[in-house]
Protein backbone atom coordinates (compact mmCIF):
# COMPACT_ATOMS: atom_id res chain seq x y z
CA UNK A 1 0.00 0.00 0.00
CA UNK A 2 1.50 3.44 -0.59
CA UNK A 3 0.57 6.74 1.53
CA UNK A 4 1.31 10.04 1.74
CA UNK A 5 4.21 9.09 3.62
CA UNK A 6 5.89 6.73 1.41
CA UNK A 7 5.09 3.32 0.91
CA UNK A 8 3.58 0.89 3.80
CA UNK A 9 2.83 -3.23 4.30
CA UNK A 10 0.56 -4.73 6.77
CA UNK A 11 0.35 -7.98 7.97
CA UNK A 12 -2.75 -9.25 10.21
CA UNK A 13 -2.33 -12.93 11.96
CA UNK A 14 -4.87 -14.44 13.99
CA UNK A 15 -3.25 -15.94 17.70
CA UNK A 16 -4.45 -18.47 19.88
CA UNK A 17 -3.83 -16.60 22.92
CA UNK A 18 -5.56 -13.85 24.48
CA UNK A 19 -4.94 -10.12 24.12
CA UNK A 20 -2.96 -9.93 27.22
CA UNK A 21 -0.46 -12.69 26.21
CA UNK A 22 0.28 -11.61 22.85
CA UNK A 23 0.95 -7.69 24.28
CA UNK A 24 3.10 -8.80 26.98
CA UNK A 25 5.03 -10.91 23.67
CA UNK A 26 5.25 -7.63 21.86
CA UNK A 27 6.41 -5.40 24.89
CA UNK A 28 8.73 -7.67 27.19
CA UNK A 29 12.00 -7.47 26.56
CA UNK A 30 12.31 -11.02 27.30
CA UNK A 31 9.87 -12.28 24.89
CA UNK A 32 11.14 -10.17 22.37
CA UNK A 33 14.23 -11.96 22.20
CA UNK A 34 12.13 -15.24 21.81
CA UNK A 35 10.55 -14.35 18.26
CA UNK A 36 11.52 -11.17 16.66
CA UNK A 37 13.70 -11.66 13.80
CA UNK A 38 12.86 -12.97 10.14
CA UNK A 39 14.39 -16.70 11.18
CA UNK A 40 15.21 -19.43 13.83
CA UNK A 41 18.61 -19.24 12.21
CA UNK A 42 18.84 -15.95 12.76
CA UNK A 43 20.85 -15.24 16.39
CA UNK A 44 19.16 -12.43 18.29
CA UNK A 45 20.24 -10.51 21.01
CA UNK A 46 17.95 -7.24 22.47
CA UNK A 47 20.36 -4.81 23.58
CA UNK A 48 18.02 -2.50 24.72
CA UNK A 49 13.80 -2.63 24.94
CA UNK A 50 12.86 0.44 27.26
CA UNK A 51 9.23 -0.12 26.63
CA UNK A 52 7.87 2.96 27.67
CA UNK A 53 6.99 6.43 25.86
CA UNK A 54 10.10 8.40 24.58
CA UNK A 55 12.43 4.70 25.57
CA UNK A 56 14.65 3.09 23.13
CA UNK A 57 15.53 0.01 21.59
CA UNK A 58 18.13 -1.25 20.08
CA UNK A 59 18.06 -5.33 18.83
CA UNK A 60 20.59 -7.06 16.86
CA UNK A 61 20.31 -9.55 14.53
CA UNK A 62 23.41 -12.28 13.07
CA UNK A 63 23.01 -14.72 10.19
CA UNK A 64 24.38 -17.22 10.21
CA UNK A 65 27.00 -16.49 7.55
CA UNK A 66 27.43 -13.56 10.33
CA UNK A 67 26.08 -10.54 8.39
CA UNK A 68 25.22 -8.48 11.09
CA UNK A 69 22.18 -5.89 11.44
CA UNK A 70 21.00 -3.34 14.08
CA UNK A 71 17.72 -2.13 13.98
CA UNK A 72 17.16 0.91 16.67
CA UNK A 73 14.56 3.60 17.47
CA UNK A 74 12.18 5.32 20.04
CA UNK A 75 9.01 3.86 21.65
CA UNK A 76 6.04 6.49 20.37
CA UNK A 77 2.95 5.18 21.61
CA UNK A 78 2.21 2.63 23.98
CA UNK A 79 -1.49 1.69 24.55
CA UNK A 80 -1.48 -1.27 26.85
CA UNK A 81 -3.63 -4.22 25.56
CA UNK A 82 -4.43 -2.39 22.42
CA UNK A 83 -1.37 -1.00 20.86
CA UNK A 84 2.23 -0.33 20.63
CA UNK A 85 4.20 1.50 18.14
CA UNK A 86 7.83 2.54 17.78
CA UNK A 87 10.24 4.28 15.09
CA UNK A 88 12.31 2.15 12.91
CA UNK A 89 15.98 2.38 11.49
CA UNK A 90 19.26 0.59 10.81
CA UNK A 91 22.18 1.73 13.02
CA UNK A 92 24.36 2.62 10.91
CA UNK A 93 22.27 2.89 7.75
CA UNK A 94 20.86 6.17 6.14
CA UNK A 95 18.01 7.45 8.52
CA UNK A 96 14.54 6.34 7.79
CA UNK A 97 12.01 7.33 8.89
CA UNK A 98 9.42 4.62 9.45
CA UNK A 99 6.82 3.27 12.25
CA UNK A 100 6.04 0.12 12.81
CA UNK A 101 2.62 -0.25 14.89
CA UNK A 102 1.03 -3.65 16.53
CA UNK A 103 -2.67 -3.48 17.50
CA UNK A 104 -4.10 -6.33 18.98
CA UNK A 105 -7.78 -7.30 19.57
CA UNK A 106 -9.58 -10.04 21.29
CA UNK A 107 -11.82 -12.15 19.60
CA UNK A 108 -12.93 -14.32 22.01
CA UNK A 109 -10.23 -16.36 23.67
CA UNK A 110 -7.96 -15.74 20.24
CA UNK A 111 -6.54 -11.93 19.21
CA UNK A 112 -6.57 -10.52 15.73
CA UNK A 113 -3.03 -8.87 15.92
CA UNK A 114 -2.43 -6.60 12.78
CA UNK A 115 1.35 -5.10 12.21
CA UNK A 116 2.23 -1.76 9.81
CA UNK A 117 5.25 -0.63 8.76
CA UNK A 118 4.88 2.67 6.94
CA UNK A 119 6.59 5.40 5.37
CA UNK A 120 9.43 3.04 3.26
CA UNK A 121 10.74 5.27 0.50
CA UNK A 122 10.03 2.53 -2.28
CA UNK A 123 8.64 -0.52 -2.82
CA UNK A 124 12.19 -2.56 -2.76
CA UNK A 125 13.01 -1.60 0.28
CA UNK A 126 9.36 -2.17 1.73
CA UNK A 127 9.80 -5.92 -0.13
CA UNK A 128 12.77 -6.73 2.11
CA UNK A 129 11.64 -5.81 5.35
CA UNK A 130 7.87 -7.77 4.34
CA UNK A 131 9.89 -10.63 4.37
CA UNK A 132 11.60 -9.97 7.89
CA UNK A 133 8.58 -8.94 9.61
CA UNK A 134 6.50 -12.28 7.46
CA UNK A 135 9.21 -15.02 9.58
CA UNK A 136 8.65 -12.53 13.06
CA UNK A 137 4.84 -12.92 12.57
CA UNK A 138 5.16 -16.88 12.01
CA UNK A 139 7.79 -16.58 14.74
CA UNK A 140 5.47 -14.93 16.92
CA UNK A 141 2.59 -17.21 16.15
CA UNK A 142 4.79 -19.96 17.60
CA UNK A 143 6.68 -18.47 20.45
CA UNK A 144 2.84 -18.13 22.24
CA UNK A 145 1.25 -21.15 21.08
Amino acid sequence: MTNQTGVSLKLERTLNAPVDRVFTALTSKAAIAKWFGPSDEMKITVHAWDCKVGGNYRVEFVSPKGDQHIAVGTFREIVPGEKVSYSWAWEGQPPMDTLVTFRVKADGDRTQLTMTHEGFPDQEMCGHHEQGWTGSMERLVRAIA
